[in-house]
C-alpha cells in the first residue's frame, strides 16, 4: 500500500511537470511566432503582394492614361519639377523667340523685368539685380535644340515620355 501511495505522488508529480513543460514550450512558441524574425516573412509576402497589386493599378493607369492623351489636342512645356503647362506655342515660334532675344546686346537682356511667358500662365524673368539670367540658358538651349528640351508638340508624346502621369494634371 505504502509503495502505492509512492507511486501515485511521483505519478502526480510527473504529470505536474509535463504539464509545465507543455506550458513552457507553448509560451516559448508563441513568443517565437512574435519575434521580428517570423514576423519578418510574413511583412515580405504582404509587402510583395502590395507591390504586385501596385503594379497592376499603375499598369491600368497608364493604358487610360495613354487614351486620354491620344485624344488630346496641344503643347506641353514643362516649366520646372512638377510645372507642366500646355503652351500655344510652337515649335518655330520658340526658334523665332531665341533668334529675336539673343540678337538683342548683353545689357537689353540682363535688365530687370525681362521676361518670357513661352506660352504658358508663368513667366521666367532675368534679374539683373541677383545676376540671374534663365532666358540666355533657354535661348540657348532652344537654339542648339530647336525647342527647350521639355517641349512637347503633342500630349501623345508627353505621354510617351512619361506614361505615370496623368494628362488631366496638365495646367492650362
Amino acid at each position: 500500500m505504502e509503495k502505492i501511495k509512492q507511486n501515485k505522488i511521483w505519478i502526480t508529480i510527473v504529470v505536474i511537470g509535463i504539464i509545465v513543460i507543455g506550458i513552457l514550450l507553448a509560451m516559448l512558441h508563441q513568443q517565437k511566432q512574435n519575434s521580428p524574425e517570423a514576423q519578418s516573412s510574413s511583412y515580405v509576402s504582404s509587402a510583395k503582394a502590395s507591390s504586385a497589386s501596385t503594379s497592376v493599378q499603375d499598369k491600368n493607369n497608364e493604358e487610360v492614361y495613354t487614351k486620354k492623351a491620344a485624344s488630346m489636342k496641344g503643347h506641353v512645356l514643362i516649366m520646372g519639377e512638377n510645372q507642366v503647362y500646355f503652351t500655344t506655342w510652337t515649335a518655330k515660334e520658340f526658334k523665332n523667340w531665341a533668334s529675336h532675344y539673343l540678337a538683342l546686346s548683353e545689357s537689353e537682356r540682363h535688365k530687370d523685368g525681362v521676361k518670357e511667358s513661352f506660352g504658358t500662365p508663368v513667366n521666367i524673368e532675368n534679374s539683373d539685380t541677383n545676376m540671374l539670367y534663365p532666358l540666355d540658358n533657354w535661348a540657348k538651349q532652344i537654339e542648339s535644340n530647336g525647342t527647350p528640351s521639355d517641349y512637347f508638340s503633342t500630349v501623345k508624346a508627353y505621354n510617351k515620355q512619361y506614361p505615370g502621369v496623368n494628362p488631366d494634371d496638365i495646367k492650362k
